[in-house]
């Protein structure tokens, strides 16, 4: 049975019954394996911002994963993402996050389809 996941514009979290967690991007996941290298883009997220996300992750070992549409610069780099729907609640493990190589996990276990 599938569950329902709310998020807002802009956010890079979204709740299930009634918990906040942060999401993911399919474009980034190599099963099991992810990885988000957070190349600086001008007018991008600050690093406070994503050392928060990476730290909700390594805390709540949870995350959603999303399907986006990708946009992508003059330059041919990815430089954003529209949220199109969610796909499942992963339990993850191994989180780590250096500046200078990005965000990566591993997927463990598939804990819920969402809608």
């Amino acid at each position: 049975m599938s569950k329902k996941a709310v998020g807002q514009r802009g956010s890079w979290f979204a709740t299930v019954d009634g918990k906040e967690l942060p999401c993911v991007h399919k474009h980034w996941l190599k099963w099991p394996h992810y990885h988000d290298p957070f190349k600086p883009v001008e007018n991008g997220p600050s690093l406070t911002k994503i050392e928060e996300y990476v730290q909700a992750i390594q805390h709540e070992k949870k995350v959603i994963l999303t399907n986006d549409t990708v946009h992508r610069d003059s330059q041919g780099m990815v430089s954003e993402f529209t949220r199109q729907s969610y796909v499942a609640m992963f339990a993850v493990d191994d989180v780590a996050f250096d500046p200078g190589t990005g965000l990566k996990f591993t997927i463990t276990d598939r804990l819920s389809d969402l809608q």
